[in-house]
């Protein structure tokens, strides 16, 4: 009995057909459903990176004092627009450099490895479905967190300022990666279902639900919310930008960040010296 308790337990993968047929997990089902936990993994560190460069060329331009001079040329909001759509052009010539250097990665190394020649991650890379998605959630994920970032350095005057601030920040979005496996597991489970309608998850999670893949109304659903969350998002950091971008001393406190927020645009907060 007790060597019977003993023995381990082996499981066989099975899948049901759409005439209700049960049928072997082959190789490129399993790699089709593990394939978006790579373009999430890619999509955050895309999106992290081409953001960060935004925060770290805005705090250097203000320590330096060139943002004075260019600010003497252009608006505030014209100088954030940009920044912005310069660091995103930036942001696709990277992205379309990883996804050469995955293509061709994905067509010779499993040669290189012997592995077996059903196993075809060529497909998967050229999936136009999976690359159309994560070029489109690279945009909206970036200009989310973009706005965020600018309005970050725009009121640090180092880049150690800005590293104390981004902290918290970076605590916080290392949970789309956490839940990677459990959403590649069940892509359209509860969990993975409610996240996809928080906006600074959104891109991460729906593009790890691909291989589900969710309805059309989940599509359209959570990118209205990710849309109406950007702009909202946008028009805060360039209130905070406009303001913060010349400001210089001791960084603002959260409560003189909210005036910012609620002055009327064309006037600027005046900081209260203690």
């Amino acid at each position: 009995m007790a060597r019977w308790i003993q023995e381990p337990i082996g499981f066989e993968a099975r899948k049901v057909s759409e005439t209700g047929e049960e049928q072997e997990v082959e190789e490129r089902d399993l790699l089709r459903q593990w394939a978006p936990v790579v373009f999430v993994y890619l999509l955050w560190i895309s999106v992290f990176t081409t953001s960060q460069m935004l925060l770290t060329n805005t705090v250097e331009e203000k320590s330096n004092r060139i943002i004075e001079v260019l600010l003497s040329s252009v608006s505030p909001i014209q100088l954030l627009a940009g920044k912005i759509g310069g660091i995103a052009a930036t942001g696709l010539t990277i992205v379309s450099s990883w996804m050469l250097m995955f293509f061709f990665g994905t067509k010779y190394l499993p040669a290189l490895l012997d592995a077996p020649a059903s196993l075809d991650l060529t497909a998967m890379a050229t999936d136009p479905f999976y690359v159309g998605s994560f070029i489109a959630y690279f945009l909206l994920g970036y200009l989310f967190y973009s706005a965020i970032l600018v309005a970050l350095g725009s009121v640090c005057n180092t880049l150690k300022e800005a590293q104390n601030l981004m902290g918290p920040v970076t605590l916080f979005l290392i949970l789309p990666l956490l839940a990677m496996v459990p959403i590649g597991q069940d892509p359209n489970g509860a969990l993975a279902q409610a996240l996809s309608y928080f906006p600074p998850f959104t891109p991460f999670v729906m593009m790890n639900r691909a291989a589900g893949p969710p309805s059309t109304f989940e599509y359209v659903a959570t990118t209205i919310l990710l849309v109406a969350a950007i702009w909202a998002v946008l028009w805060m950091g360039a209130k905070i930008f406009r303001i913060g971008i010349l400001l210089t001393g001791k960084p603002p406190k959260l409560r003189e960040i909210l005036r910012w927020l609620r002055a009327p645009v064309g006037t600027v907060a005046v900081r209260k010296e203690a």
